[in-house]
Formats: structure tokens, sequence, C-alpha cells
């Protein structure tokens, strides 16, 4: 029997399962076969030779923002070729707008199908009650199952958004329920900070003339991110939501502390951190770092680790934004664009900063930066999991491998990286999606409309 693709001679890395050595075969996209190494390697019509390399579940980056500064459809195509150098196979795409998504997501749906190299889902920001609304029409419609609640956003959203109100907590709580009255799984995610606090903090520190990157990091202080979680977590429970709530880019040890309180009481809450508060301290960024909540001090990165190695934290992503130089770095830290390019660095940094300096376990890596996400986003086991029957979307890793970072390796609209000059231990030499070979020692070999829409469970709508 031929297969469409054959990855031979691997180490499998499954967090279920642990290591194994396997062919691993795909057809129609989905994987058709796993069988002893070397015993499927003349049965291809696409071969790639594993020997001496671990094939990990593609990359799941459950939190980009694809379309912020720039229309989507250039930017699926740049930022999903950046994503495939670095093992990404899925993305989440956080996108929200003012208006009612009934007017604006054809558009934005159409341009996504023509345009990303790897497959993607949709998290849809709620920012009004017209949008609260929406949601059981935009599952049943779209098969966009996730939503975002800003809680940067909550004194902002009327002026930013040209809205008649703010994002005030009586609007979460209409969401929230309506979420939790769905028949299907949902997930929502959190960008937990205290918005009173952080609004009347940047004001004074503005008017002391504070600048440089401790301004920031003073502006978005840990407690008002842990203060807010804790409250969104509450919120949730008390409408029977917390197993769907999902705390994004925890960056802060007292916020991983607390959130590991909530779960010794039974709450259900998810928490995600990013690369850049593993990676990086506050004593070494500067403006293209500039980014919400920002990096923290020594401390807060080495509990971030621990609280990832024992469970409190399950996921890893990168809020990543493909901002070029000239509109990023601004005449001061208050000046210029939110926000970082790093999905391609998304698994090498997870593999360089925590598997090679025994932070965390090889399968507890592929377990956050694919597994994990793919469960908490209702994409599992269809995505996140190297077994029969699931998509072929597969990260082949030399883990010996280093390369240094810079934007030309990524391949991203973006002219810069905060890693730049960074020496970076275990890269993909090859990244399949759906069975196709679509990364390959350094080329991107999937044209844009490889990728496509995941779909979500769906159940009848609301009851």
């Amino acid at each position: 029997m031929t297969h469409d693709l054959v990855v031979a001679n691997g180490t499998v890395v499954s967090p279920e399962q642990g290591r194994f050595e396997a062919d691993v075969a795909a057809d129609d996209g989905r994987i058709s076969r796993i069988a002893a190494p070397g015993t499927l390697s003349s049965a291809g019509e696409t071969v790639v030779d594993a020997t001496d390399r671990h094939v990990l579940p593609g990359v799941v980056d459950p939190h980009v923002h694809h379309g912020l500064f720039r229309p989507l459809a250039e930017e699926a195509d740049t930022e999903s070729r950046s994503g495939l150098v670095g093992g990404v196979t899925t993305v989440g795409n956080i996108f929200r707008r003012g208006e009612p998504y009934a007017e604006v997501m054809d558009d934005y749906v159409a341009a996504a199908e023509e345009n990303y190299r790897h497959d993607y889902f949709f998290t849809l920001g709620l920012l009004s009650d017209r949008h609260v609304a929406e949601i059981p029409d935009v599952v049943d419609e779209y098969g966009i199952t996730s939503f975002k609640w800003y809680g940067n956003y909550k004194l902002q959203v009327a002026e930013r958004f040209d809205l008649e109100r703010n994002l005030l907590d009586d609007v979460a709580d209409r969401f929230v329920r309506r979420l939790a009255d769905l028949d299907g799984p949902t997930t929502l995610a959190y960008h937990a900070e205290n918005a009173e606090i952080t609004q009347r903090l940047s004001r004074d520190l503005r008017e002391a003339g504070a600048d440089g990157y401790e301004a920031i990091v003073e502006k978005f202080p840990g407690y008002a991110e842990a203060q807010a979680a804790v409250a969104g977590a509450n919120l949730a429970r008390q409408h029977g939501y917390d197993d769907d709530f999902y705390v994004v880019h925890v960056s802060s040890r007292r916020t991983a502390s607390d959130i590991a309180d909530l779960q010794s009481l039974g709450y259900g809450v998810t928490a995600e951190t990013c690369t850049h508060y593993l990676a990086l301290t506050c004593d070494e960024c500067d403006q293209r770092m500039r980014i919400n909540p920002p990096v923290r001090s020594q401390a807060d990165q080495d509990a971030l680790w621990c609280h990832l190695r024992d469970g409190t934290i399950d996921c890893v992503g990168t809020d990543h934004i493909a901002n070029r130089r000239d509109e990023k770095v601004g005449e001061d830290i208050w000046d210029g664009r939110w926000g970082s390019p790093s999905s391609a660095t998304m698994l090498p940094l997870v593999l360089s900063e925590g598997v090679h300096e025994d932070r965390i376990s090889l399968e507890r890596a592929a377990a956050v930066t694919s597994t994990n996400n793919a469960k908490a986003y209702d994409l599992y086991p269809r995505k996140g999991t190297v077994r029969v029957g699931s998509d072929a979307d597969l990260a082949v890793v030399d883990l010996e491998e280093t390369r240094t970072v810079t934007p030309d390796l990524l391949q991203s609209h973006a002219d810069y990286t905060m890693y730049d000059g960074w020496t970076v231990t275990g890269w993909p030499t090859q990244t399949i999606v759906r069975g196709t070979l679509a990364f390959d020692r350094g080329d991107v070999v999937a044209d844009p409309g490889h990728g496509t829409h995941v779909d979500r469970p769906l159940a009848g709508g609301s009851t």
C-alpha cells in the first residue's frame, strides 16, 4: 500500500504515550498508520527521513493577532509562512471589531481561506451587548466557539471602537451567562487586568516623567493582573462556566500563584503564558518588548517555569503581532505600537530554554505547545496529537540543531525580533500540515490557501 506521505524512522513524542520509535503515514490529510520504524519508508509518495530526529504534534499557537494593523489577506500569508518555520500548524487568531460580526465576518473568512498556509481558527472579542446577542449565530454559522473578554478595554471600548458604552462588568456578566447557556462547548479567553488601577498608574507615571521599560512594568503591576484573574474566574464560577475560562498571557508570579489556589479549590480555570515571559526579563527589555502585560523580573520568570512544569499553567502561546520596527519603536516607551512577533520562535524557545535547561521534559514541551492548547480550544483530538485518525500535523525536530535568530530566518513581515542574535537549540527541519510537507529545511513550500478553518464541535446552539 502506498501512502500520501510517510515520516520514517523518527522518535514520536506523545504527551499521552511518551516516546517511541515509529513510522507515521498520512492519507487524505489524516494520520492513517503508525508502524514499526523502517517498515513504511518505501511506501510513501513523499517520504521524510526523520532518523535521529523527534516527531512532535504540530504546534498550536492559540494566541495570535493577524490582521490587526494590516489587511488579513496580507498577514495570513506572511505570518503563516513565518509560523511554519517554527513548526506551527494551527493558530488561534484573535479578532475584534466594534461592528456587529454579521456585517464583517464573511469578508474576513474569505480573506483567511485564500491566504493561510497552515490551519487556523478564530477567537472573537466580545465588546458590546450587540456582540452578546450574536453569540449563537456566530457559533452556528461560522463554527467559531471561542471568544475573548478584554479586561484591559473596560474603560476604553466606547471611544476606541465607536460604541455607545464601555465594557463594564454588567456586559461581561451577560456574555458569561450567554456562553454558559449554550449546549455545545465554548472557551472564553480573558485578558486579566484591573483597568481602573492601570489607567490611574499610567496617568501618574506619565505626569512624573517616568520613562524606560520599568515604566510599563509599573503601569501594569502583577497584582493588578492577579486581582483581575481571580475576579474574572469567580464570575465564571458563579455561572458554572469556570471549566471553560482561559486566562491568556499570564505574566506574573502572583497571578500564577492565585490561579494555583483557585485550582486547588476546584476551579477548572486554564492558564496560558507566553514565550517572552519564559525567555526574557525586564532588565534586558527595550521598546521591541513593549507588550501588555510586560515582561517582568527573574523571579516571575522562574515561577512561571515552575507552574508550567507542575500544571498550574497548561498552555503556551505568543500574542504574536507582526509590527515593523519603524512602527514599533517610538520616541519613548509610551510611543509606538504594542505587541511583537514570536510565533516562529515558540517551539524552539520552549525546547532551548525549557527542555535543554532541564526545566520541563520533552513530553511536557509537546503538551504545552500543542496538545493542551488543542484541548483548551476544543480542537482535540483532530489537532494536538500523533494518532491514527487525527490530522497529520507534525513538526519534525532536530533537538541538537542550533541557529542564530534573525528576522530573515523567521520569514515574517516583521523586520525585527525580540530574540535577534540569540543562539537557540532545537528547531523543526520539516513542518507537515494535514499530510502535506509545508516547510522543508529552510524553505516554506506550502502555498497561500493551503490552510483551512478548523470548525469546532457544535451541539445545536443555545438552550
